[in-house]
Formats: structure tokens, C-alpha cells, sequence
């Protein structure tokens, strides 16, 4: 076993240090509070802001279905249910064709329009559906900005639009038929002329007198 000589006078003349763990551990809690806080504030600003206000778009169109070329009409409403009063900015439609090559898309800016709760601001577009493939049917897609304060939301709505294509089958077919019933028609006319031309001519037709008879007669 290995002794320990320890002189208890080396201890001697030996500065006592003092630990200042009281100012360490306040420091150490002010530091987390700091670290909580900045990790609230940046949680806060990267979150995606919930809207206090219930604004929705209700909208219909004039008609219930629609051909390729005809005018469409569309008429809609931007509700605020409230409990929030928000400031309308912009509003932009997309018809169920929109493409960023040939459009059909319908932007109003700068709009302004003060909502509270249970107001409401319309508006009324006309527009066409496309004689060709892009006739297409489906939602027209509505995309209203808002302001409550300094926030700034946004919100989309569908409207359905339906369109219905042709059969070009069908409109051979009823060309078809058409023709059938219009020959139908004229040999109709024709045999009713004959039909009559024959029976008057009948009644015109002077009577034949035979020689005998007349002899008789005087």
C-alpha cells in the first residue's frame, strides 16, 4: 500500500479562491430567457399567419351549362363573416382555359373596399368561351387580397363552370335526317300537285256524245 504523506503546512499561506456560482447561474437563466424570447419572435415571423376574419366568395353564373363561343356571365360576392374588418385590395379571375400564353384571365386592382362584418362587395364579368380546344369546362378560380392592419392575406375560391362539347357524330346524323325529311317534304308537295292537277282536269274534261244518242234525243 502506498502512504500519503500530505504536511498539513503546504495548505499553509495558500489563497482561498471563492467561486461566484450565484452570478454565473443568474447569468446562465438571463441567457436562456433571451434565447426563449428570440426563438418565439422568429418562430412567430417565419409561421404562416392565421386570418382572423372568415372573408369567403360566393358566385354563380347565368347559365347552367354553355356551348363553345358563347358569353358567359358571372356575378359574385366577397362576404366578410366577420369577426375582423378587412380592407379589399385585389381580385383576380382565372376561367378554367386560362393560360399564360393566351390569357383568359380577369384582374381588378386597387380596389380599396372597407369590409366589416356582414358587408360585402360584388362585381359582375362578361366574357367567352373559346370556339376552339381551349373550351374548356371546369372552376373559375377567384383570388381575393385583403388587408386586416398591417397583414396582408389571401384567399382562392371555385365557382364551377360547365361546358359541353358536340358530338359531331350526332350532328352528322342530324344532317342526315334533315335531308331525309326535307326530300319526304318536297315529294309530298309534288305528288299533292300532281294529285290535284289530275283531278281537275278530270272535271274539266268535256263529255264524249255518241251519234246514236243524239239522233234519239231530237
Amino acid at each position: 500500500m502506498v502512504k500519503l504523506d500530505v504536511n498539513a503546512t503546504s495548505f499553509k499561506n495558500q489563497p482561498i479562491k471563492y467561486s461566484n456560482s450565484g452570478d454565473y447561474l443568474e447569468k446562465k437563466i438571463l441567457l436562456s430567457l433571451v434565447l426563449a424570447v428570440l426563438a418565439i419572435a422568429a418562430s412567430a415571423s417565419t409561421r404562416p399567419v392565421e386570418c382572423a376574419a372568415d372573408v369567403r366568395v360566393y358566385g354563380y353564373t347565368d347559365k347552367l351549362q354553355y356551348l363553345p363561343s358563347e358569353t358567359v356571365t358571372l356575378k359574385f360576392w366577397v362576404y366578410n363573416h366577420g369577426p375582423d374588418e378587412v380592407v379589399l385590395k385585389n381580385v383576380t379571375i382565372y376561367c378554367p382555359w386560362y393560360s399564360p400564353v393566351w390569357g383568359g384571365d380577369y384582374t381588378e386592382k386597387n380596389i380599396d373596399a372597407v369590409l366589416s362584418t356582414g358587408k360585402n362587395w360584388s362585381k359582375t364579368y362578361t366574357f367567352t368561351v373559346p370556339p376552339d380546344g381551349r373550351a374548356l369546362g371546369g372552376d373559375i378560380e377567384v383570388v381575393i387580397v385583403y388587408t386586416i392592419g398591417p397583414s396582408v392575406y389571401r384567399r382562392t375560391s371555385d365557382i364551377p363552370l360547365e361546358v359541353v362539347k358536340p358530338s359531331y357524330r350526332s350532328v352528322e346524323n342530324m344532317d342526315k335526317l334533315l335531308t331525309l325529311v326535307t326530300l319526304q317534304a318536297v315529294l309530298v308537295i309534288v305528288c299533292t300537285i300532281i294529285l290535284a292537277a289530275t283531278i281537275f282536269l278530270s272535271v274539266r274534261r268535256p263529255k264524249v256524245v255518241l251519234e246514236g244518242e243524239l239522233e234519239k234525243t231530237e
